[in-house]
């Protein structure tokens, strides 16, 4: 697996790890995900992607005026010339077992080139792992990230 690439996860994860809050698969066919290696555990912490731009700008332009942060999520565009929204508040471990496969356009992996964006995602990314650490809840809907990667450092 490659950092920063985009994948998609077969739907034996979600069946292994039923978890209400996680977003759903979409029967292996959800556009991508981002991921981001963790060095300590040897997982990687997947990033949910959405297209919804306009839905997410909104919230974010409601937390900014709110005079809160907005590291739960990241608007950028990617390499496939798409605005998208790194859905950072979703974000989930996983081990490569439960990789289907590669998100490819035209036969291309895609993946974050470049490393300003791989930087400013990957921040906020431990930012919003280390709160989630320290057991802040940052929204109704977060799933059981913590239990997940419990049982996936077991097996």
């Amino acid at each position: 697996m490659t950092e920063y690439g985009f994948y998609i996860i077969a739907d034996r994860f979600f069946e292994d790890f039923p978890d209400r809050n996680l977003k759903g698969n979409k029967k292996e066919k959800r556009p991508h995900y981002f991921a981001i290696r963790d060095n300590k555990t040897g997982l990687y912490w997947f990033i949910p992607m959405s297209s919804k731009v306009e839905k997410y700008r909104a919230l974010m332009n409601k937390r900014e005026q709110a005079h809160k942060p907005c590291d739960i999520l990241h608007i950028a565009k990617l390499d496939n010339g798409k605005e998208s929204v790194f859905l950072i508040q979703d974000m989930f471990p996983i081990s490569e077992a439960y990789i289907k496969r590669e998100y490819t356009i035209a036969g291309n992996h895609l993946r974050v080139t470049s490393e300003n964006l791989a930087k400013t995602i990957t921040k906020k990314a431990r930012r919003i792992l280390g709160m989630i650490r320290r057991g802040v809840k940052l929204l109704p809907t977060q799933p059981d990230v913590l239990k997940i990667e419990k049982e996936l450092l077991v097996k």
